[in-house]
Formats: C-alpha cells, structure tokens, sequence
C-alpha cells in the first residue's frame, strides 16, 4: 500500500476511534470478524488487566497509530476500539489506590476467572467497547451499547472480593 492510501486508512480509523479529550482509547487486534463480532456482544476478554492485551493510543497521532497496528498485524484485521471515560478511570483508581489492584480489574462485569495456569481472566463490559474496524474493507461497525461513562454494578463487589485476601 502506497503512504498515500495508509494515511487515508488511518485518517478513516482515526475518525471513527474519536477526537474526544478526557477518554481513555485502546485497542486491540482480532483475526475473524466473528470474534470481533462476539467482542461487541459479550464484552472483552483480558488476562490480568486491561493493557495486557491492548494498546493504549492517544488517537491523535497517525504515527503512533501506524506503529501499533504495524506491530500487531499478526494478530489479525479487526481493530477492537475500547473507549472508558477519564472520569471514570479517575474514580476507580481512586477506590484501588492503597492496593495492588489495578483499575481494570474492579471494572469488570463478572468476578475474576482462574485459568488453569492460575492467571485471572476479567471480561469488560461491552458498553466500553465502541466497535470494531476492518482493515482490508474499511468498514466501521458501531457498538449500540457503546457508553464510556457506564459504571457496572460490579464495581465494590469486585474490589471487596479481590481485597479480602490482600
């Protein structure tokens, strides 16, 4: 692909991860649309927390955009945009400050689940998840749910459970 067309495409990516301060963005590479479609629906899957998986983008910068998704186009053509709201992250790291925990682990929708190897597995409500973008195709798919500000139910339960053995 000549710079030209990559510049477009990620011009085209740029405009649909958002231009909005005071939200913290993120992505993650997927390979078939039907796991970016499960994404939408479901939530995300992370081990240990939220950028164990993802990579934290400031949307602004093509270059920065440019260099993640060049190091992880193996991992597939299907750019998961993840989109929490600053305000949000600031009230959780405020509840997790005097611990080990990180802010992503209380946001998740369900307790933690050990793997087989011990590691903990938290899924992300769908609400953070704002869609999904097609690399090869260019199409963009919105999540209807998408809500940056939504704050689970889960949140002091998570804390209390991961706290009770510190």
């Amino acid at each position: 692909m000549d710079i030209k067309n990559r510049d477009k495409n990620l011009s085209y990516l740029q405009e649909f991860i958002g231009l909005e301060i005071h939200m913290s963005k993120f992505i993650h590479q997927t390979p078939t649309q039907k796991l970016a479609e499960q994404i939408l629906k479901e939530g995300f899957e992370f081990e240990n927390h939220l950028m164990h998986t993802t990579d934290q983008i400031s949307g602004f910068d093509l270059v920065e955009l440019n260099y993640f998704l060049m190091i992880r186009r193996n991992y597939g053509q299907f750019t998961i945009v993840i989109v929490i709201a600053d305000e949000l992250i600031n009230y959780l790291i405020q509840i997790t400050k005097s611990t080990n925990i990180h802010y992503s682990e209380i946001l998740s929708k369900t307790l933690p689940i050990r793997k087989s190897d011990d590691t903990p597995l938290y899924t992300l409500p769908e609400q953070f998840i704002k869609g999904y973008f097609n690399q090869i195709t260019l199409e963009r798919i919105h999540n209807p749910k998408f809500d940056p500000y939504y704050r689970p139910p889960t949140i002091i339960e998570n804390f209390e459970i991961l706290t009770k053995d510190l």
